[in-house]
């Protein structure tokens, strides 16, 4: 093939790729296109195969057989086997330990798929086990598909709709690969200047919502001269990205002003994360600050309102809008969830303070409002301090949490934290 050019060992490991994850069984002839478009724009370009079904049509840099063997499969056992999902997931786990290690040293610029779904489908599942920092890239025709919304992950992937199926070469897939390419290509270009032009000021990352939005802003603009703040809507994937960069290293700190996906998963609401959720930032040592919003509360969507009747009945509630719904808890069930927050924050090994706002969790939930539960919020307020390290500290405040008042002492006690890292740091 023209363009391919033979590199020894020690050239080989100096070189960054892009990588194009493939079933070579069915998608060779594109992949082999898709390749010198990606030479032919200056980059090289690496072919891991994660295709099962028979003999490739194009020889991979990186074959099938070594994938399956990252595994501890044979590629002839899995070829056999009518156990679909057991052999998918075997060529999953061998792609990303080879390409994780690969992303180690250094060779991985950026990282593009195509295919239909069930290559999308395995793409998207390595993708979201790799680093942020490289650009990912999933061009298929199923793209429109009302599931797709799953290839998303929290690694950064783009999902590309391709208007013809990925198969053999024809001019209108021609096109959608040189789209395909020229996006892969200018994304690693991007990537690469950004971080040379990056701004030095240390990263910190914070979760927020529009519950808490005048706290959240009045931070960001007292920390805005020292610090980088980077919000994460916390509807659940957000949080999600936000810890796998704080397991990345990219924040000095973490403000985390709404950690409610927790009770979301506890009582079957519509933002949950994943159930490492408020543990990451602790487990690694960095500074973190951590406040209730929407902790008391469960979120749900209104195509389930037969299932919700029962519920509105005993429950406050709050309609957001034509899509959503609030539900409180009573007071047992909010103080029965200060232990299942407690433990994980007792796994923190660096400074920690969790602020209590004393007259409400959300901007609506004021002393004159009919969801101000002041018992509840004492009660749990007394069980977390029950229940965690001394090495935690609680803060109650005597205001609401989208208060000025409570944005200062947000403020103040992330000062602390992150002097407290300093200063041990130093040590």
């Amino acid at each position: 093939m023209s363009g391919t050019k033979q590199y020894t060992e020690e050239e080989f490991i100096l070189l960054k790729n892009i990588v194009i994850i493939v079933t070579l069984d069915t998608k060779g002839e594109a992949a082999a296109y898709l390749k010198e478009l990606i030479l032919s724009r200056g980059y090289q370009a690496l072919i891991i195969d994660i295709g099962c079904g028979g003999e490739p049509k194009l020889e991979a840099d990186i074959t099938a057989a070594e994938v399956a063997l990252a595994a501890g499969a044979k590629i002839d056992n899995l070829r056999r086997s009518r156990e679909r999902d057991k052999v998918t997931r075997a060529m999953i786990e061998g792609a990303t330990a080879k390409l994780s290690a690969l992303c180690r040293t250094g060779q991985v610029e950026g990282m593009v798929s195509i295919g239909g779904m069930s290559s999308a489908v395995m793409a998207s599942s390595i993708m979201k086990e790799l680093p942020y920092r490289i650009p990912k890239l999933i061009l298929t025709s199923a793209a429109s598909l009302p599931s797709s919304y799953r290839l998303f992950g929290p690694t950064g992937i783009t999902v590309m709709h391709s208007l013809v199926e990925v198969g053999s070469l024809n001019r209108l897939l021609r096109g959608e690969l040189a789209r395909a390419a020229g996006a892969i290509c200018g994304m690693a270009e991007a990537m690469a200047s950004s971080e040379v032009e990056a701004e030095l000021k240390p990263m910190v990352a914070m979760s927020t919502n529009g519950w808490v939005e005048n706290c959240a802003q009045h931070i960001c603009k007292a920390l805005e001269d020292e610090y980088e703040v980077v919000r994460y809507h916390a509807t659940g994937l957000p949080e999600v990205v936000m810890e796998k960069l704080i397991e990345e290293n990219y924040f000095k700190a973490v403000i985390d002003l709404v950690p409610s996906s927790i009770t979301n998963e506890r009582y079957g609401g519509s933002r949950i994360s994943w159930p490492r959720r408020l543990e990451v930032a602790g487990e690694k040592g960095i500074p973190q600050v951590v406040a209730p919003c929407l902790v008391g509360v469960i979120s749900r969507t209104r195509d389930t309102c037969d299932e919700l009747a029962s519920e509105i009945e005993v429950r406050k509630h709050y309609f957001m809008d034509d899509l959503r719904i609030l539900l409180w808890l009573n007071a047992e069930e909010l103080k029965s969830m200060a232990p299942v927050y407690a433990e994980k924050l007792n796994k923190a090994v660096g400074p920690t303070k969790f602020l209590i706002p004393i007259r409400g969790w959300l901007s609506i939930e004021t002393e004159d409002s009919e969801f101000y539960d002041l018992k509840a919020i004492q009660a749990f307020a007394a069980e977390l301090k029950d229940n965690l390290k001394p090495e935690v500290e609680v803060i109650e405040v005597d205001a609401n949490i989208d208060d000025p008042v409570f944005a200062r002492a947000v403020i103040a006690a992330f000062e602390a934290v992150v002097r407290l890292k300093d200063t041990s740091l130093d040590k």
